[in-house]
């Protein structure tokens, strides 16, 4: 068994003020915050007061110059490949928010250098991480086909989700007063509708059929590129769809499901924002039971996935269990987001001129 494990974090954000680092000081029985690293001086500070946290700095490369710790926690948004790569060789175990990165090629080579060097990378994949989805996979796997997998998100502008929330924020920083220009660009598509947001969608859909690589057979934007919309089939025993699309406000309101349509049952997997730490996911089931339908309803577990999924990732460095989202599995989802974005673009031309 390891002794008590040094972390490292990169990235202050939201995310990280309102679930990361408050887990992650939680776990003191197994792990020591030492350092934190955020671009934004008065985030650094204020984050830094706020968890107790001594060493700080902006610069992630400095921060690893500086006695690295055994593990470095990537909290920060975007493309990730430089920092892992960086942590990989000062020798660290790394857990990083999705996406792992934007390039599929960079994305196997983390994979393989991981590998080469005997160290975890675990992408925080938190939805596999809810005892309804446990639930939903049970379910699935009793199933003896043919099945109708969807998944469905409909997803607001979250600000209002989290204003109640006590978030150190830049200087400059001011509340929206309006809705931002949703829309319009593939590059919005790439890094906000897929690798942001549909990229949940991916990977639990990849757990549930165990379809690594799936054969996509049509992809197409939605509304002007504020979503996406992909069928993919797997010996014709099994179709999936996913549709992802982005909303202007919060009217539309928050929708996040998963269904699956068999001869037997329909189960539907709700989850609700992660900025609603208290509300758990559930999963309803209607069935024929003797001639009568019946409805089951089994909420998931209260405990937060973003904690459940950090624990794991110290028993996989502590107690050697199997990592559940590996770079490797990570790699595949990376490669499924690029030919979506891919397949999303050529239907677009082969539309013309609109």
């Amino acid at each position: 068994m390891r002794s008590r494990l040094t972390v490292d974090v990169v990235g202050c954000g939201e995310i990280a003020q309102i679930m990361h680092l408050p887990h992650l000081l939680e776990r003191s029985d197994v792990c020591t915050v030492r350092a934190i690293c955020e671009r934004d001086p008065q985030v650094l500070k204020g984050v830094a007061d706020r968890f107790g946290i001594a060493a700080t700095f902006t610069d992630h490369r400095e921060m690893l110059r500086t006695a690295p710790a055994d593990v470095l926690v990537v909290l920060s948004s975007g493309d990730h490949a430089g920092i892992v790569n960086d942590a990989l060789d000062a020798g660290m175990d790394v857990f990083v928010e999705k996406p792992l990165c934007y390039s599929a090629e960079d994305a196997h080579a983390i994979a393989r250098k991981a590998k080469a060097a005997g160290r975890t990378v675990m992408v925080g994949y938190s939805r596999l991480f809810d005892t309804a989805f446990d639930a939903l996979r049970e379910q699935i796997r009793k199933e003896p086909g043919p099945v109708y997998l969807r998944a469905e998100a409909s997803l607001p502008m979250d600000y209002h989700y989290r204003s109640h929330l006590d978030v150190v924020r830049p200087a400059d920083w001011t509340p929206p007063s309006a809705a931002p220009e949703w829309g319009g660009s593939w590059e919005y598509l790439r890094e906000e509708v897929l690798f942001n947001l549909a990229i949940h969608e991916v990977y639990c859909l990849r757990v549930l059929t165990g379809v690594q690589r799936p054969e996509l057979t049509m992809v197409t934007d939605v509304l002007d590129r504020r979503g996406v919309e992909a069928i993919w089939q797997d010996g014709g025993n099994l179709h999936v769809s996913m549709g992802v699309v982005t909303l202007d406000t919060i009217a539309g309101g928050y929708v996040e499901e998963f269904r699956a349509v068999t001869g037997n049952a329909t189960h539907v997997l709700e989850y609700p924002s992660i900025y609603l730490k208290n509300v758990p996911a559930k999963l309803t089931t209607n069935r024929f039971e003797h001639g009568t339908l019946v409805e089951n309803s089994t909420p998931g577990s209260y405990v937060s996935p973003f904690k459940a999924e950090l624990d794991h990732f110290f028993s996989v460095l502590v107690d050697g269990q199997a990592c559940l989202s590996p770079a490797e599995d990570a790699a595949h989802d990376v490669e499924t987001l690029n030919r979506i974005l891919a397949a999303a673009k050529d239907r677009w031309e082969s539309r013309g001129p609109q």
